[in-house]
């Protein structure tokens, strides 16, 4: 599992954040409690949830752990998914 990414906003967006890792962009979808704790930042280290399905691979990222662990809790019920 990925604990954490860090590296420089490439672009932010409310729903959304890419990091550029050493010139790999993670595209992250991220809370609007993390997108207001980025705003006016250059860099940034997103605690992850990475959601892997037959489907897709989808990275979560959250500004600190408390709030990855409320994430983590909240899927655990059942009707609740990532997205959501």
């Amino acid at each position: 599992m990925i604990d954490y990414i860090k590296g420089d906003i490439a672009e932010l967006t409310p729903a959304s954040a890419t990091l550029d890792v050493n010139g790999i962009g993670y595209f992250i979808s991220i809370s609007l409690n993390t997108y207001s704790a980025l705003e006016n930042k250059a860099n940034a280290k997103l605690f992850i949830y990475e959601s892997i399905r037959e489907d897709a691979h989808q990275l979560f990222g959250f500004i600190n752990k408390q709030e990855r662990e409320l994430f983590m809790h909240l899927i655990s019920v059942s009707g609740i998914g990532a997205s959501t």
